[in-house]
């Protein structure tokens, strides 16, 4: 095996365990809204029961889980980012596809991040009248 080769492979290898540190924080971040959306959902009850007069506050677990998801999509971006940048120009069709990764990318990142902000300017303000 050539040099290059293996330094090529080493990269890559590196990449993918990077991957799938990320995606563990994406499963977490799933766990995460998870809990938040079950103990809304006790709140619900027990309000409508009578037990309680106030629905529990989830925003630490909302944000900490939008939090973990742009930091991950973050690093995936990059990865795009990175994927179009050595795209073999000759290739026409791998370069649409790196593209394509990138925009797909992008937009989701850009999604996650208005989320993100959405969830930060709705804290604290009282909720709508029914």
């Amino acid at each position: 095996m050539e040099w290059e080769d293996e330094d090529t492979l080493c990269r890559q290898l590196a990449d993918a365990d990077a991957s799938l540190y990320f995606l563990i924080l994406l499963i977490l971040s799933v766990c995460l809204s998870w809990a938040a959306t079950a103990i809304q959902r006790q709140g619900l009850y027990r309000v409508l029961k009578g037990e309680i007069q106030k629905l529990p506050d989830v925003f630490s677990l909302r944000l900490a889980a939008n939090a973990l998801v742009v930091g991950a999509l973050t690093f995936f971006f990059g990865l795009a980012l990175k994927g179009w940048a050595e795209a073999d120009r000759c290739d026409p069709s791998a370069c649409r596809a790196a593209e394509t990764d990138l925009w797909a990318s992008l937009f989701v990142l850009a999604a996650a991040l208005l989320r993100l902000s959405a969830l930060a300017d709705g804290q604290g303000q009282a909720p709508a009248p029914d």
